[in-house]
């Protein structure tokens, strides 16, 4: 901790006389500069738009590694009929791989096991190297994992390209959205904060374009060029204000600032609100047991909550069964221009959603969300139990006319799926990669955003993992049903615990749940 306290007294432009006397500041004048308002009128919105797409690269290239692997199932088990049949069908060329139904699930959910990896350590590597730093060197990984899959020889290698993808993935989803949040203005704070979302759903978008008409590998080729976009963008753009302010370099945080806000800006009140939360929370000791401390536990439950309600409102489970939806509905669609149409309305309400956020505020979204998926789910399970009992039915009274009405029900799952989809996409889809970022205290950011990561991806895992079991053991219905019963749960968490972010300070977001860390403006241990 004296090291770090080092760095930040000791600073490159002649600031140790003013951090010495900051030392002593009583805590009233402390927060007297937290409360203070900020003129924000002069700040140019531009550069914040570039910075904020070149650190969602990474989220653009997570959605394709989490896409990748259903516009390219076909040809990799070599399923007759595919919209794009394997290129390489003899089984003596070295190229040849065709997977089993086991392999292909691995290659699958690989990616989310990667991530919840990649999400444990996120939190360390961007406060021990920096944000733009960890972003850069990721592209490695990205590329490395891209051109394995490209290359593949043996199903083992396509295992370890997913892998590597994912744990990029999962360090990319906890760094991007903490410097989005750490550069961002609050009137665009929430607008910013959708570009995660935004950017993965785009990248699913684009693998499933992909799949249309071109072969695996060169699927894989491609997208190994864009982890090149992510490193030549990060480099062009500035280090975080905050992080460069916490480890004493405040000349390069001053160019930061400058950078992003323009030169018309007056940025001395910003950057003193900067120093004082910076000597907040370098007076006291971070642990990892912070996380469960009496000021903490509650922002962070509430963080880990939010990911825990987004992976179990039945996401997995709607497009998993989005075949056999489509075709209920009587829809002759090719299976993949289905999915590249959910997409495209993954996007569209995402976008719109967007849009939303500072009018309508994250709480109000995420709450019609969780209605929304509610709804939809307890729907589907409705339509599958018709359509189970009546396979029941027809095999003990083959001349029965339960067809007939399942037949006449076939708009209600499409619907449904759609319904669930576009309701996803407004809240509970991007909304937790904002508000985890929002609520979580400075001092215990890093390893909070990657507990709530590791959360995500974990239960990510599972469901993807575990979810052909559910269905047989309770059916479809009984699936959509159960999580339709989350969903549920989800809006009372909302109604309850979770708190409106929108437009709010860190100290008035923090005030929503009571206790606020210890306060001791001295930076001496």
């Amino acid at each position: 901790m004296a090291t770090v306290n080092e760095g930040f007294v000791v600073d490159e432009d002649g600031i140790q006389e003013k951090s010495q006397e900051s030392k002593n500041q009583p805590i009233s004048k402390a927060l007297e500069i937290l409360s203070g308002d900020i003129d924000y009128s002069a700040a140019r919105k531009a550069p914040l738009f570039i910075a904020t797409i070149a650190a969602s690269w990474g989220a653009f290239i997570l959605g394709s590694c989490l896409g990748w692997s259903s516009p390219v199932q076909p040809q990799l088990q070599h399923i007759p009929n595919a919209t794009v049949p394997p290129h390489i069908t003899n089984e003596e060329s070295v190229w040849y791989i065709k997977l089993d139904d086991t392999e292909m699930s691995i290659v699958g959910s690989f990616v989310n096991l990667g991530a919840l990896l990649g999400a444990l350590t996120g939190g360390f590597l961007m406060d021990r190297f920096g944000r733009k730093t960890v972003l850069i060197f990721l592209s490695l990984p990205f590329v490395l994992g891209w051109l394995l899959i490209a290359v593949a020889v043996h199903p083992s290698m396509l295992y370890i390209g997913r892998i590597l993808g994912g744990a990029a993935g999962g360090i990319a989803s906890v760094v991007a959205p903490s410097y989005v949040s750490e550069i961002s203005i609050p009137s665009m704070r929430g607008l910013l904060g959708f570009s995660f979302q935004l950017m993965v759903v785009l990248g699913i978008l684009v693998v499933s374009l992909f799949g249309l008409g071109l072969d695996w590998r060169l699927i894989s080729a491609i997208e190994a060029v864009f982890p090149v976009i992510l490193l030549l963008s990060m480099i062009y753009i500035p280090e975080s204000p905050y992080y460069l302010t916490k480890k004493g370099k405040s000349t390069l945080a001053r160019d930061s600032l400058k950078w992003l806000r323009g030169p018309e800006y007056d940025m001395e009140p910003e950057l003193s609100q900067m120093e004082t939360r910076v000597r907040i929370e370098l007076a006291q000791r971070s642990r990892f047991s912070d996380l469960w401390s009496g000021w903490a536990w509650k922002s962070v439950l509430v963080a880990i909550g939010l990911m825990v309600f987004q992976q179990l409102s039945g996401i997995n489970a709607a497009l998993f069964n989005a075949v056999a939806i489509f075709e209920s509905a009587g829809s002759e669609l090719d299976t993949l221009v289905a999915a590249v149409l959910l997409n495209v309305d993954q996007v569209l309400f995402c976008f719109i959603s967007s849009l939303l956020v500072e009018r309508l505020g994250r709480r109000t979204l995420f709450l019609m969300s969780e209605i929304g998926m509610c709804i939809s789910m307890f729907a589907l399970g409705a339509f599958f139990f018709v359509k189970e009992e009546c396979i029941k039915t027809l095999e003990s009274t083959p001349g029965s006319d339960c067809e007939q009405q399942v037949t006449a029900l076939g708009w209600l799952p499409l619907t449904s799926l759609i319904l669930f989809i576009a309701t996803f996409a407004i809240g509970a889809g991007p909304m937790p990669w904002l508000m985890v970022s929002e609520i979580l205290p400075a001092k215990v950011k890093a390893p909070g955003s990657s507990a709530a990561a590791f959360t995500n991806w974990f239960l990510a895992f599972i469901v993807t993992l575990t979810f052909v079991d559910i269905q047989n053991a309770i059916g479809s219905s009984g699936a959509f049903w159960m999580f339709g019963c989350f969903c549920i749960l989800g809006i009372l968490f909302t109604i309850f615990l979770l708190p409106e972010t929108k437009g709010k300070s860190p100290e008035q977001i923090q005030a929503f749940f009571g206790i606020h860390p210890p306060v001791n403006t001295s930076v001496n241990d």
